[in-house]
């Protein structure tokens, strides 16, 4: 009597990990392609932060002498577009999510061996596409409105940069709420949830030319550091910087989304969706 013995090789699929990887590039150019299909995403906030941008520099420069000693307005008000731009561009990520869970397409990609955290990075990631690319429209705005970084080019990359870490955290909190809630209103509360504060800080003038208790809240706002920052950036020489406080607060908002989006993701695979 002969005993057939069938020998596992190895298993049918490729391991997880790998699979998810190969699969983040198709996922994040479909989040792409989705935003070109939603001209909201990718408009909205451009033009709303463009326009105040111009309204604000055209109507207020007459107080450069007082609020930029030395230099141009558009100095004071870009930076400050550029912060609303990447809490109102970042809610991208969330809504990318609420419209593939209400067509039903976000539960198809459940079934997939596909990591989870891949159906969430995907749309981030288009996010972070998104709002470069707003940033740096506004920052070529700024320019032709007059702006002039002390320290030269580098100081234009650096803001952009500045702007797209600190959005990345909106973007994933934004995610967060998305998958949580799969409502598109719940995802813009993120945005009202700090557009309030972008006024109760150093909003038109240097934090130091603010007194009184307009003063006070600048000071325990959570958005006077980045935004002191990013002015600094374009007023300031490198040896002059102090971008410390601005880089913290940045770094804290990302690991504040990123610890909100995992736990999220985590409760979403334990329940199903």
């Amino acid at each position: 009597m002969s005993t057939i013995t069938t020998a596992v090789t190895g298993p049918a699929y490729p391991p997880a990990a790998p699979r998810s990887w190969a699969a983040l590039g198709p996922l994040t150019a479909r989040s792409l392609t989705s935003c070109l299909r939603i001209p909201s995403l990718l408009l909205s906030p451009l033009l709303t932060s463009a326009f105040f941008m111009i309204i604000y520099e055209g109507q207020l420069s007459s107080v450069t002498a007082a609020a930029a000693p030395g230099g141009r307005y558009i100095e004071v008000v870009l930076p400050l577009c550029l912060l609303t731009t990447a809490f109102t561009g970042g809610a991208t990520a969330g809504q990318l999510l609420v419209n593939d869970i209400g067509s039903g397409y976000h539960a198809r990609l459940w079934l997939t061996p596909v990591g989870r955290w891949a159906l969430i990075t995907a749309p981030v990631l288009a996010g972070v596409v998104v709002l470069t690319a707003q940033a740096a429209a506004l920052t070529g705005l700024g320019l032709l409105l007059g702006l002039n970084p002390v320290s030269g080019p580098p100081a234009v990359l650096a803001l952009i940069g500045a702007t797209v870490l600190l959005g990345t955290g909106f973007l994933l909190l934004a995610a967060a709420v998305g998958l949580h809630t799969g409502n598109s209103a719940a995802v813009g509360s993120v945005t009202l949830v700090f557009f309030p504060l972008s006024f109760f800080t150093a909003t038109f003038v240097p934090r130091d030319q603010l007194d009184g208790w307009m003063a006070h809240a600048a000071d325990i706002n959570p958005l006077t550091p980045p935004l002191e920052a990013m002015r600094s950036l374009l007023t300031a020489s490198w040896n002059e910087q102090n971008l410390l406080p601005g880089a913290l607060v940045a770094l804290v908002l990302l690991a504040a989304g990123a610890a909100a989006a995992h736990l999220t993701l985590t409760r979403r695979t334990r329940t199903g969706v």
